[in-house]
Order: structure tokens, then C-alpha cells, then sequence
């Protein structure tokens, strides 16, 4: 799929978008209804980017964030729209050409980088023990998708499927989503599940 040189960027403080994922969005603030109406009239597409905490109120995108394909938009009398947007590409804002009323940045595609095929097997089948293993220990609710996971042999897709439907942490997700070797992004992600199943584990029984 061609990407678009120059995107729209939405910035929200509890979303990322990952390759692969369906996000709801909820369109209703005048400067993204107007980014949503530019984009549905040329690529269907835009970025959803986390802000910088320091960035409040201006809300400036980290500069690593994913774009995505407008798969389904509703529009509603008063001007809001529901849409579906699928997440295409993990990119980098190479510049921000526009600020107001909302962001547009100039992209730079990135892609996974290349690592032991050995290695990424192995901690791919860890992650799916942990997401069966918090699933039956009732952290999470993976029944609908375990299935599936297991016969993901992309494990790109997969490090990117379980961040984005399991991890609960902001920073993490974010974290994940910047590191392009799956060997590592894979580990970041066994930390990150390790450490929010340990902190439910109180709460058991």
C-alpha cells in the first residue's frame, strides 16, 4: 500500500495505533472533523499520535506514531462521524508542517528491522504462553483471539496484535511501538506482560 508523503495527525493521550490494529474512533472536535473531511476526500488516511506529557496544552505528537486506512466512517447529523481506522504503517514525523487547527507531518515509513529467526520464534511462543497463562488466570480476556494468535506465524503482527489488544500501560505501548528490532520489541513486550500480571496477581482470588 502507498503511503501518502504528508499526513493529518490526531493526537490523543490514551491511543496508539499499531500495523494491523482497528481502532473506534469518536469524531467530534471542529479541527478533527475537518482533518477527517480532507482526508476522506484524498487518501483516507491519517496518523494517531501520542502527545509529549510536557506538551499540554498544545499537545505536540511524539514523533513515532502509526497511520492508518479509513475503513468504515458513519456520519451523524450534527456533524460528528464514528469511523473504523485501520493501522497500516509505524512512521516517523520527519517535520510538522502544519500546527493548527491540527497537526500535519511529513512521514518516513519505517520498517522492522532483521533478527535472528531462532531467537524471534522462541520469544514469540513465550508470548503466547503468558497471554494464555494471564488469560486463564483471568487478567485478560483473550478467548475470542488466543486461537488466532496461535497461527500467527508473522511475528511482526503478533508483537503488534497482543501490544495493542493486552498491554494496558501508555508508556509501554509507546515504548513498544518505537522499537523496530522484533528481537527486542518481542522482549518489551514479555516485560511488559510479566509486569502487569504480576501487579493483578493480588487481586486474585
Amino acid at each position: 500500500m502507498e503511503l501518502p508523503d504528508e499526513v493529518g495527525i490526531m493526537t490523543l493521550p490514551n491511543a496508539i495505533l499499531f500495523p494491523q490494529a482497528l481502532l473506534p474512533l469518536y469524531i467530534y472536535e471542529p479541527r478533527y472533523r475537518a482533518m477527517l473531511k480532507e482526508s476522506l476526500e484524498s487518501q483516507r488516511m491519517f496518523a494517531v499520535a501520542l502527545p509529549h506529557t510536557s506538551s499540554s496544552p498544545s499537545l505536540v505528537p511524539h514523533r513515532i506514531a502509526g497511520v492508518g486506512l479509513i475503513r468504515a466512517c458513519v456520519d451523524k447529523p450534527d456533524g460528528t462521524s464514528n469511523l473504523i481506522l485501520q493501522g497500516v504503517s509505524r512512521v516517523r514525523f520527519t517535520d510538522f508542517i502544519q500546527e493548527k487547527p491540527y497537526y500535519v507531518g511529513r512521514i518516513e515509513i519505517l520498517s522492522t528491522e532483521e533478527t535472528n529467526a531462532l531467537e524471534v520464534e522462541a520469544l514469540s511462543v513465550k508470548v503466547l504462553e503468558m497471554i494464555g497463562s494471564m488469560h486463564d488466570a483471568g487478567d485478560i480476556q483473550a478467548e475470542d483471539i488466543l486461537k488466532f494468535l496461535n497461527e500467527i506465524h508473522d511475528y511482526d503482527a503478533l508483537a503488534d496484535i497482543v501490544t495493542y489488544s493486552f498491554i494496558e500501560d501508555i508508556v509501554s505501548k509507546q515504548d513498544i511501538l518505537e522499537t523496530l528490532n522484533l528481537r527486542q520489541r518481542l522482549q518489551k513486550v514479555i516485560i511488559a506482560l510479566r509486569r502487569q500480571a504480576s501487579s493483578a496477581g493480588p487481586q486474585l482470588g
